[in-house]
């Protein structure tokens, strides 16, 4: 529950593969599998990059790479999307699932501080996203978010958050007041587009290495310690010159 009358609320938005849960390549082997059966022809997505991209994005690239001329994968993309997703819902089981080290307990740590809005940026279709959530007992801890459902361009998703955090709660976001987490260099990205801060884990593709050459606000290994996530939040509070 939101204070409006704290000096300054953040709005956490988070990523979900990679950063919060694993599903451990179901998605990449339900996307060739319930294209192909839908095309009627083989369907690859070797050579097509997955991680901190949207769902839009990675199903055109697959289209493409397995032979469909771009204009004609373009056409098709609406309905990939709604095969995939179908696909997605009936086949995840929780036993797909893996939380990351210290997600849960984050989460319900945050659940508890009233100047924090939990929400999503994630290149998921909505409704993919809730039900990996839901399976892994955490859509409970978020609010709104965006999505890969609402643009292919994952720059484009954090100022629709921030957008929809505002609309959801009344207190007026801006995307300065935005923290992004996430586990790629697109999440960084994105971030910075939209002149939000970003805090990167190295929970999902990327090593430390290749993380930091992105110069994330903080990066940590994991979130199993959230000692160093609370005190950045608070020196950034500082910084702001907004402290209650």
């Amino acid at each position: 529950m939101l204070n409006h009358s704290q000096a300054l609320v953040y709005l956490l938005l988070f990523d979900i593969d990679g950063t919060l849960i694993r599903t451990h390549g179901l998605g990449r082997q339900t996307m060739e599998n319930a294209l192909s059966a839908w095309l009627g022809r083989p369907v690859t997505t070797r050579g097509v990059d997955f991680a901190g991209r949207t769902d839009p994005a990675i199903l055109l690239d697959i289209l493409t790479v397995s032979g469909l001329p771009e204009h004609v994968a373009r056409h098709l993309l609406p309905e990939a999307l709604e095969v995939y997703s179908q696909a997605m819902l009936q086949r995840l089981r929780t036993e797909h699932l893996e939380v990351l080290p210290g997600v849960t307990m984050l989460l319900e740590e945050l659940c508890e501080w009233p100047d924090v809005y939990l929400g999503l940026v994630t290149g998921n279709l909505r409704s993919v996203a809730f039900h990996k959530l839901s399976l892994a007992g955490l859509a409970g801890y978020f609010g709104e978010g965006a999505f890969g459902c609402d643009h292919a361009n994952r720059n484009e998703l954090p100022p629709i958050a921030v957008k929809r955090a505002r609309e959801a709660t009344g207190y007026p976001f801006t995307s300065a007041e935005a923290v992004i987490i996430g586990d790629t260099p697109h999440d960084i990205a994105c971030a910075r587009h939209a002149g939000a801060s970003v805090v990167a884990v190295c929970t999902g593709g990327y090593t430390r290495d290749a993380l930091e050459t992105y110069r994330p606000d903080l990066l940590l290994k994991d979130l199993s310690n959230p000692e160093p996530f609370f005190e950045w939040l608070s020196t950034q509070r500082a910084l702001s010159g907004k402290a209650s």
